[in-house]
């Protein structure tokens, strides 16, 4: 009498392949220390006087874009606000700057 040791087969007859990668890694913000990030934006932000109303919607918008799509969506955000004339190029360059050094792969 044969034992039956609980293995029978392969549960499907095909043979396995290999997923190709659906997502690539793309530069995000790094979410491990948002808050100074918060804070030395601020700082980019009052130190060049812009807007209160312009500086919180700059900050979650910057902040919203680039922890959830990407830094380069952030940084196109960033450029673009300042062609509508939001605030000066100096401050779109410190801001993208930042974003550099935040960013992280994931």
């Amino acid at each position: 009498m044969a034992r039956n040791s609980g293995y029978k087969r392969r549960r499907y007859d095909e043979v396995r392949v290999a997923r190709p990668l659906e997502n690539q890694r793309t530069s995000m913000l790094n979410l491990r220390r948002v808050t100074t990030f918060r804070y030395e934006l601020r700082e980019i932000l009052s130190e060049y006087e812009v807007s209160e109303s312009v500086a919180t919607s700059v900050l979650a918008s910057v902040i919203a874009k680039g922890s959830r799509v990407s830094i380069e969506s952030a940084r196109d955000f960033v450029r673009d606000q300042e062609k509508n004339g939001s605030y000066s190029v100096e401050v779109s360059d410190e801001i993208c700057n930042l974003l550099d050094r935040w960013a992280r792969f994931r």
